[in-house]
């Protein structure tokens, strides 16, 4: 299968939501118990420009995107608060004045027993900071050098902009660095020691979280701030920081961006985009420029849930709870969401709905998402995939060559990485490119499956089950990525739209697959098998990598 036509973005300005200059969206209509969908706005054409976001669909030519200019808002308020208070049990009840007359303060709920998936917390302080390296393409911003290095780095390249940051003490005590890193289509995030999620990028479906166009410039009255300066140099977003929101992990998919913080809560922003254009952030809103709370989680008394890990494909999240459940939302048209999703009402995506695997009781540990795939790990060591599958993706497998199916919309087993299958061994990280995906185990060890015509599984022409793969172009089944020095095992992977990168225990960073615009890495189109980017004999360890459309970012420790 070739591959589609690459979606193009523009550089003018992201819109900004009409009306106040801090508009907020309106809660979702509800319907018991669940948000209801209603039929979405259509959008328009939108201009072309050079550099390309991960393709929004892997069987057709995308329309042009939306003009930023054109952009609508999220067209509604908050919701008034309640003089109601909410019960453990999920019924309202007026508050009851106490003997002096005075209203009663409603309490805290309180968890009473440990969780099954713990919540995360936050990382111990590196120190010295570990610096950020970006290469690939930085043509919108998404490196957050500001607007004068807006080209390719075919090599890591540090981010003086950071640099300068951490020596000023902006992003926490004294040497504060940088804990998280996430990379989008065409755009960036990270959170820094407070807790803070910065961003940077293209915005023109949202992803930024905050508002980019039209902002006042408080230096000069009656005029607006450059648009390159709140595009292309990092920004916090402040309505997170208002409320305290204290963030311990952050994911970014095409136009898509969400955060869990220290205590379970999940916020998102930006927009989805299916195969014919723009899908909408929800029935509601067309964009949401400001992160909001989407997944209302159900509480019993003494046993709160809460969200624990989030991730993003393109254009779909999956989310995981301290309870083991798995939701998921977006576009759904490829099986992505684990549920049907009916052309004529895919706008209905966009609610989150829980998935089983297998049987609902079945709890969760671990989740994953390629571009159209997902990815879950259960209690037992179970590796489940369901998604598009025409290039063994899921690594489910296929009947027959020539029988790939399309689509697998129900969660489904990858048997040769169960843990029955890998003699106790687990599955423990999961992360997916356009047709492709890479499993890491409890040992260290890297499986890979789906497309392999561009070095994207990066196996060896010589190795003998991969030698004599039924079809030539792809792998339905997940074969062992054999490294260079076997006692020193991965500790962590990522993979963008045709490209992987992956980090040992001492801190070698490892590129394979193929670029488009230098974001391997290594000054080389291609890399056929795991090649070196961070020497083991080099002045830096690497400590974190994310991939994203044609850029990579690389959070890098000077060793002792």
């Amino acid at each position: 299968m070739s591959n589609p036509p690459l979606r193009r973005s523009t550089r003018a300005g992201s819109a900004k939501p009409e009306g106040a200059p801090v508009a907020r969206a309106a809660p979702l209509p509800v319907a018991n118990g669940k948000h209801a969908a209603t039929k979405p706005t259509k959008s328009s054409g939108r201009i072309a420009s050079q550099p390309t976001k991960r393709p929004t669909s892997p069987t057709s030519s995308p329309p042009k995107k939306r003009s930023r200019s054109a952009a609508p808002q999220s067209d509604t308020e908050d919701a008034k608060k309640s003089s109601l208070r909410k019960t453990s049990s999920g019924r309202r009840l007026a508050r009851k004045p106490t003997a002096n007359g005075l209203p009663a303060v409603a309490e805290e709920p309180q968890q009473l027993k440990p969780y099954f998936n713990p919540i995360p917390s936050p990382p111990s302080p590196r120190r010295p900071a570990a610096q950020l390296f970006v290469w690939g393409a930085g043509n919108f911003g998404q490196f957050g050098m500001g607007p004068d290095f807006l080209g390719e780095f075919p090599s890591p390249k540090r981010n003086t902009w950071v640099d300068q940051k951490i020596s000023e003490g902006t992003f926490g005590s004294e040497g504060a660095g940088l804990e998280a890193i996430a990379a989008g289509g065409l755009h960036t995030l990270f959170v820094d020691e407070k807790g803070a999620v910065w961003s940077c990028g293209v915005n023109d479906d949202a992803a930024l979280g905050r508002v980019t166009k039209d902002v006042p410039d408080p230096k000069n009255p009656g005029s607006f701030m450059d648009i390159d300066t709140l595009t292309a140099i990092p920004h916090p977003i402040q309505s997170l920081s208002d409320e305290k929101f204290r963030a311990v992990q952050i994911t970014a998919g095409d136009s898509i961006s969400a955060a869990v913080s220290v205590d379970g809560e999940l916020r998102v922003w930006g927009s989805f985009r299916a195969a014919e254009g723009s899908l909408g952030f929800s029935s509601a809103a067309q964009h949401e420029f400001f992160p909001r709370k989407i997944l209302e989680l159900t509480h019993k008394p003494g046993d709160i849930e809460k969200v624990v890990s989030v991730v993003a494909g393109n254009n779909h999240l999956v989310v995981l709870t301290t309870h083991g459940n798995v939701f998921t939302w977006g576009t759904g048209e490829h099986g992505q969401l684990g549920r049907k999703i009916i052309d004529r009402r895919k706008i209905h995506g966009t609610v989150p709905e829980k998935i089983a695997l297998g049987h609902r009781s079945n709890r969760a540990v671990v989740i994953g998402a390629g571009n159209y795939c997902s990815f879950a790990v259960d209690e037992a060591g179970d590796v489940w995939g369901w998604g598009l599958n025409t290039m063994g993706q899921t690594g489910t497998g296929v009947l027959e060559r020539g029988s790939t199916s399309d689509a697998i919309h129900t969660p489904r087993k990858v048997y040769s990485l169960c843990k029955s299958a890998m003699n106790g061994e687990v599955v423990v990280q999961i992360a997916g490119g356009e047709h492709h995906t890479l499993f890491l185990t409890s040992l260290g060890r890297v499986f890979a499956c789906g497309r392999c015509d561009g070095g994207q599984l990066g196996l060896a022409e010589d190795d003998p089950t991969y030698k004599s793969r039924p079809n030539p172009d792809f792998v339905a089944e997940p074969l062992e990525v054999v490294f260079d020095e076997p006692s020193d095992p991965i500790v962590s992977i990522a993979s963008g739209t045709h490209n992987n990168m992956a980090i040992t225990r001492a801190g070698v960073l490892y590129a394979w697959g193929q670029e488009s615009q230098g974001e391997l890495g290594v000054k080389e189109v291609e890399a056929k098998t795991p090649t070196v980017v961070v020497r083991r004999e080099g002045s830096f360890e690497a400590v974190a990598v994310a991939c994203g459309g044609q850029h990579t970012l690389g959070l890098f420790k000077k060793k002792a």
